[in-house]
């Protein structure tokens, strides 16, 4: 009878630890878990795309393209280490790899991509633009764009561009390149032209004619009428080539 008393006494013991520990064991697991959010991935992405990225913050546009879900991890320290793919690139399509760790654990490694887009700021025309045409605040404006390509060789101040003359076409809405103006001759080929010769106080002028486009403070060649002979000066007005000797 003490025996079989015994016998259902370690029977209701073994029979309890097996209905409390599971409980205390599947607690301890839940415990033991935590969750990084398909947001936060996001967020901490575009973070570390705007700490790293070589352009102000109010100038860029960024875009996380991520497919994967949320991703549980051990509990503990968190760590998100992400890591630029691009090279150079700055701008446009910019892959990131994030390494998760967890007490300085690797955990999980996962990619991302972004899209990064730049404000700019160009100068463009305002209607068609001929040949030669002198660039005004009538004919060009000053417009800011958002781009993944960030524009070489354009013209991003309005000054610069004013004064100087089309060198082709240009229709209208186009970027202004600097290969597409340059500064308007001074004096046109075939123009009459005073030649200017200056020597310890004396000047000597003889008429000439240009022999080419000339630039304010370029050499140009020019016929000397008087002697039928050409002759290299610097282009110094719109009338005078001066001359040493």
């Amino acid at each position: 009878m003490m025996n079989k008393r015994i016998t259902l006494y370690i029977n209701s013991i073994i029979i309890c630890s097996l209905l409390i520990f599971p409980t205390i064991s599947n607690s301890g697991s839940y415990k033991e878990k935590q969750t990084i959010t398909v947001e936060e991935i996001k967020e901490s992405a575009k973070d570390f795309l705007l700490r790293t990225l070589p352009w102000e913050k109010e100038q860029l546009e960024i875009d996380i393209y991520y497919q994967g879900g949320k991703i549980t991890i051990p509990s503990g320290e968190k760590l998100l280490v992400y890591k630029g793919h691009g090279g150079s690139r700055n701008v446009g399509r910019i892959p990131i790899t994030l390494e998760i760790q967890v007490d300085g654990i690797f955990q999980k490694r996962i990619g991302i991509n972004s899209r990064v887009m730049v404000s700019q700021k160009v100068v463009k025309t305002s209607r068609q633009i001929k040949r030669g045409e002198i660039f005004t605040r009538n004919n060009i404006h000053l417009e800011t764009i958002k781009t993944e390509r960030i524009l070489g060789n354009t013209i991003q101040n309005i000054e610069d561009a004013l004064g100087n003359e089309a060198v082709n076409y240009l229709p209208n809405g186009r970027s202004l390149l600097q290969r597409s103006m340059k500064k308007p001759a001074l004096g046109s080929k075939g123009e009459k032209i005073m030649i200017l010769a200056e020597k310890n106080g004396m000047k000597i002028t003889t008429p000439g004619i240009l022999k080419q486009d000339g630039y304010e403070n370029e050499m140009v060649q020019v016929l000397n009428i008087e002697s039928k002979k050409i002759i290299y000066g610097r282009l110094v007005d719109a009338n005078t080539v001066k001359v040493s000797f």
